[in-house]
């Protein structure tokens, strides 16, 4: 179960002026509607549980800084938690609301690997402060179903709707890492060069998506067991669904591990064997050449007496005798299977 901090700060759920964020230089503002669509933060805007607010913030900005150290909205726990940089996914029940980290993947076309974006977020009833530093396609696709009126309804759909594209765009990079394990896959049986930089690229990808799904998976299962006023046993179904679908992603990737790992030792085991087969024949060769080496060496010195020096058929016959022998070298090793 998730961890339970109480904070007097974040007590009271009640209307929410615009006007105690708007001066946060939020990089986007939008009241929810109720019927999936978004209506535009005005001053005179009220955060209700019917119509709650998004207000989605740079980190780094120096006006989002103040305002996240003194807005009266966030309890102290979740201020340093929303600016931190280096995080893990996590969730933590904060007495009306919650405050989590997803980690998500931008998906990218080609076969680079995906860069990794960090969201947090706290959330109540009526309130929704989100924070990034770099721009995540799961938020930029959140705000386009909003405006086509097809985004969420509420809050609880709003973390329903984000954690299924985050974990979507998850999918697809497992897959697209998936399809590169069968390339090479593929280059090994067509006997193709494969080089090991580019199955430790793979193994590195399929690596980092592990660490990220793996406890992102576990964040998703305790979302679906808090027991919230504004989280319906209908939406921790939806939650539970997909931190199913994590699980399959990360069997996924374990069988992409295994798989290169089989690749690794087959490329080894091939290449052991290219190497005994060139070493064979090269000893072929030499046990070949090795007595017509010895027969050239002991005609080539120059010492008087040596038999058919002056005759002119003296090198043809010589040329004619290597030649016997190489064949009959050639037999006898064919006969004993050597080559």
């Amino acid at each position: 179960m998730a961890e339970t901090l109480t904070s007097s700060s974040a007590k009271a759920v009640s209307p929410i002026s615009s006007q105690a964020f708007l001066s946060a230089k939020p990089v986007f503002c939008c009241q929810l509607d109720g019927k999936g669509g978004a209506i535009p933060v005005t001053q005179d805007t009220q955060a209700t549980v019917s119509n709650p607010c998004w207000v989605h913030l740079d980190y780094l900005k120096p006006e989002t800084i103040a305002w996240i150290n003194q807005t009266p909205l966030l309890p102290d726990i979740a201020r340093s938690i929303l600016t931190s940089k280096n995080q893990q996914p996590k969730e933590l029940r904060l007495d009306v609301g919650m405050l989590a980290v997803l980690k998500g993947v931008n998906v990218t076309p080609n076969n680079q690997p995906d860069p990794i974006v960090t969201l947090r977020f706290y959330i109540t009833d009526n309130l929704i402060i989100s924070t990034r530093h770099q721009k995540i396609n799961a938020i930029n696709e959140l705000q386009e179903d909003l405006k086509k009126q097809v985004g969420p309804v509420d809050v609880a759909d709003w973390l329903v709707q984000l954690s299924d594209i985050i974990a979507e765009h998850a999918n697809a990079s497992v897959e697209n890492v998936h399809s590169q394990v069968i390339k090479l896959e593929d280059g090994a049986m067509d006997q193709k060069l494969i080089q090991n930089k580019d199955i430790g690229r793979v193994r590195r990808q399929l690596v980092i998506l592990r660490r990220l799904l793996s406890p992102q998976r576990d964040v998703y299962v305790r979302i679906s067991t808090e027991r919230l006023s504004w989280i319906d046993d209908h939406d921790r179904q939806h939650m539970h669904d997909i931190a199913t679908r994590l699980s399959y992603s990360v069997e996924d990737i374990d069988a992409c591990l295994f798989r290169l790992s089989s690749l690794m030792e087959l490329i080894n085991a091939m290449l052991t064997e290219s190497t005994n087969k060139r070493i064979y024949l090269m000893s072929l060769f030499a046990m070949i050449f090795m007595p017509i080496t010895f027969l050239t060496s002991l005609f080539g010195i120059n010492l008087s007496g040596m038999p058919y020096s002056e005759s002119p058929l003296a090198f043809g016959i010589f040329s004619g005798v290597l030649i016997m022998m190489t064949i009959i070298f050639i037999f006898w090793l064919r006969r004993r299977k050597w080559l």
